[in-house]
């Protein structure tokens, strides 16, 4: 069975942390993993993410003092005292300098990073909406995102695989394999034209399901069917798979990401962006 050696949990000082950080132990525990708590810069609340330079960001950190960071101490306390409650090594991480950057750099020395759904309404979020889009995009390392509202589970026993046969579904499904070795069930959903030109490169869906049994994993797959006349759109894909997790009871969504950056700006495909602002579930992404 395949598990993650290295799992990174961003910890900040929201009421949310503490059940992230738990998923996370949790996770590590059930595969003997070596769990890091990465506690990040707060983002000066004033600054306009598609102004932000590189070298103004940093001087404007540079001037913030420790009493900036008066939280640090109660979040480095509760996540070993999770770590020791789960009984996995722990390791946590408070370097200085621009967030983004350096979440980046953390995660690519991890199997797996688990952060918190940006929440707006969080006085105390330490980061911005495309904090999250940017390191799914550029660490090369799979992302589980954990939902700001609603129960976590404590293990992912039914697991939905949003499929369409592209590179980063594949990535998805591979990155993701550790958990969906451990699921009690996974299902795959692949949402399909129901007319129009068929398509050299559709999504096979038996021979998904034939390659997660040979991990002896046990699948069914359900093809929901659009219109090509009435269409969907990108968002409308995404409430799709968040409907088709509810049918299927789904504590996580495995699916890829789709999107780059363009002139320091992030293009995230739609898809994408709708998971990442309505979740109902926790939603692990590969680019």
């Amino acid at each position: 069975m395949m598990a993650y050696q290295t799992i990174l949990v961003h910890i900040d000082d929201t009421p949310r942390c503490a059940a992230r950080i738990d998923l996370a132990a949790n996770l590590a525990s059930a595969g003997n993993a070596h769990l890091v708590g990465l506690y990040l810069p707060v983002l000066p609340a004033d600054f306009a993410y598609p102004a932000i330079n590189r070298q103004s960001l940093q001087a404007a950190l540079d001037r913030r003092t420790a009493p900036d960071r008066p939280h640090e101490q109660e979040a480095r306390q509760k996540f070993e005292t999770a770590a020791a409650r789960a009984g996995v090594p722990a390791e946590w991480r408070a370097p200085q300098g621009v967030p983004d950057d350096l979440a980046v750099l953390h995660a690519r020395h991890a199997d797996l990073i688990v952060l918190g759904q940006h929440d707006q309404q969080a006085p105390a979020a330490p980061v911005l909406e495309r904090f999250n889009e940017n390191l799914i995009l550029a660490s090369g390392r799979p992302v589980l995102v954990v939902p700001y509202t609603g129960p976590l589970p404590l293990r992912f026993g039914r697991v939905l695989i949003a499929w369409n046969g592209s590179r980063e579904s594949a990535r998805a499904v591979g990155d993701a394999m550790p958990l969906l070795e451990r699921a009690d069930h996974v299902s795959v959903a692949i949402i399909a034209p129901t007319t129009g030109e068929p398509r050299l490169d559709a999504p096979n869906a038996q021979a998904l399901v034939d390659q997660l049994s040979r991990h002896g994993i046990s699948s069914t797959c359900e093809v929901i069917p659009v219109s090509h006349e009435v269409g969907v759109d990108k968002a409308d894909a995404g409430e799709l798979l968040l409907t088709r997790a509810a049918d299927v009871a789904a504590d996580l969504i495995v699916m890829g990401c789709y999107g780059h950056a363009r002139l320091r700006e992030l293009v995230m495909g739609g898809v994408t962006r709708t998971l990442l602002r309505t979740m109902t579930v926790p939603t692990l992404l590969s680019h």
